[in-house]
């Protein structure tokens, strides 16, 4: 199929050109791996700057096929009349990016909209331009449907968000004193940084390792010990290192958000990942405990000291890569892939 992901409002020219690859695959994510594992041919529009398709070919491990990540101007993608099988808008409805010939789709990664939002959307569905919304299952799917009105037929579930399960994986030797957060402060690093210290005052050998992606500037909420200060750490080497060789996730969300890339990267490195009850990821999977801890964040203390003692902190970590190879981006392609197959045979049939 023939892709475009447009209105990715991002200045590239902000960004370290060592750096764009790394932003597309890791940041972006659904086009880089939808042209690698959907071998699709995917292009990204940009307000700034274009980078030549053989930059993903010579930077990382390139793409496993003849078909191409391309990048162009926003500005030059209305003025083209190139023909696209399928459109994809980033996280709202632009009605100057939007393609007739295409089945033009919204890909939405958040948890609460504005009335402008809303009303645009509700817009386009009506004259018949957006075909539907690109959600995360469950609750966040029903939400949409609540503040929209949108059929939950044209609330597209469950093809949003993969891990890369080659990046992420257990390093041979992982500690399980070695705590990670990895997100945004406002999830709930205070509560993530009380919990570490409590658990430093039963065993001195924890930690939590404390780092915040590229575009938080936070500060710790807390200076202790048992904190280890990583700062901004981008998408990399580093970042990989710390989830593969932690034993534990404490993801002390506070508020319902519709996904998060770190819990499932730590699943991926075969952490034990631990959410609060109806916060974090609300989606009715983790609820059963069987490969992550859905708990209230009172109880986490004894339960860590519990899994470690025990040893059963792998066995959650061995079923938690188990399911991320289950919903890993080659995966999360094919399914797309079917899914707009199927869609474009029944319009035009």
């Amino acid at each position: 199929m023939k892709i475009a992901f447009v209105g990715v409002k991002r200045k590239y020219l902000e960004l370290p050109k060592e750096y764009i690859y790394n932003f597309n695959r890791y940041h972006l994510e659904l086009p880089f791996y939808y042209a690698r594992d959907g071998e699709n041919d995917v292009t990204i529009t940009t307000v700034d700057m274009t980078v030549s398709s053989d930059y993903f070919r010579l930077i990382g491990d390139g793409l496993k096929h003849p078909k191409f990540l391309e990048m162009q101007m926003e500005s030059e993608f209305q003025k083209s009349s190139e023909k696209f099988d399928v459109v994809i808008h980033w996280r709202k409805w632009f009605p100057e990016l939007y393609r007739p010939e295409a089945l033009n789709l919204l890909n939405c990664q958040d948890h609460s909209f504005s009335s402008e939002w809303k009303d645009s959307v509700r817009q386009a569905m009506n004259a018949g331009q957006l075909y539907g919304i690109l959600c995360f299952p469950t609750w966040h799917q029903r939400n949409l449907h609540q503040e929209t009105g949108i059929p939950m037929e044209r609330l597209l579930a469950g093809v949003t968000l993969g891990v890369d399960t080659d990046i992420y994986r257990p390093a041979l030797v992982k500690d399980p004193y070695q705590m990670l957060w990895a997100s945004d402060p406002g999830r709930g690093l205070t509560n993530a940084s009380l919990l570490a210290v409590e658990l430093f005052q039963r065993d001195k050998r924890f930690r939590l390792h404390v780092c915040q992606p590229d575009y938080a500037k936070g500060i710790l909420p807390i200076r202790h010990p048992a904190i280890v200060e990583c700062g901004n750490v981008q998408n990399g080497p580093r970042l990989w290192e710390l989830f593969n060789s932690s034993g534990i996730l404490p993801y002390t969300s506070t508020f319902s958000e519709p996904s998060s890339r770190a819990h499932r990267q730590a699943q991926a490195a075969g952490c034990l990942v631990l959410y609060p009850p109806f916060m974090g990821t609300p989606s009715e999977l983790p609820d059963a405990n069987v490969n992550r801890i859905v708990r209230p964040v009172a109880e986490w203390r004894d339960i860590i000291l519990n899994q470690v003692e025990s040893g059963s902190w792998k066995t959650f970590g061995e079923l938690a890569r188990a399911h991320a190879i289950s919903e890993n981006w080659p995966v999360q392609a094919q399914r797309f892939n079917l899914l707009m197959n199927k869609i474009r045979e029944t319009k035009n049939a």
